[in-house]
């Protein structure tokens, strides 16, 4: 019996130290805040989308077409904001900034992503989890509004 309950709670701690491995990770990512998507710091370059815990889940969300759009075409970026609980980033494709957008949110407590794609007068919202009117309202309003910083 008591080998028993040692595995149940080496398995219960296994599980426990994943999650606060997992929210330690995501809590890490506010050092981004006020950072552009695109860091360069003389010869070094850390892309954030590159980050594991941001390229895995994003790139399961959109199709490879998007992925490419948001993390690489669209090169005009703006800081990444720190809203409440949300990063939220907004990036374009130069000198058409107007027509053809991305915008990026996540969720630093549950890891839920939102990504909003413009193209002209289409506007696609995708989420890992429920609709993007699940968003505060001031970081839909954000996502939206390219007009702003």
């Amino acid at each position: 019996m008591k080998r028993k309950n040692l595995i149940a709670f080496a398995l219960i701690l296994f599980c426990f130290s994943g999650a606060v491995v997992a929210q330690k990770g995501l809590g890490r990512l506010k050092s981004w805040a006020g950072k552009y998507p695109t860091d360069r710091k003389g010869k070094v370059t850390r892309k954030f989308f590159n980050l594991p815990e941001i390229r895995q889940p994003l790139s399961k969300l959109l199709k490879r077409g998007d992925y490419n759009l948001l993390t690489r075409e669209y090169t005009v970026e703006s800081p990444i904001k720190l809203i409440g609980d949300y990063l939220a980033i907004k990036v374009c494709r130069p000198h058409d900034c107007d027509t053809e957008q991305g915008a990026y949110a996540i969720n630093l407590t549950t890891g839920f992503i939102y990504v909003r794609m413009k193209a002209g007068d289409e506007v696609r919202w995708f989420g890992s989890k429920g609709e993007y009117t699940d968003l505060p309202q001031e970081v839909q309003d954000y996502l939206t509004d390219f007009a702003a910083n």
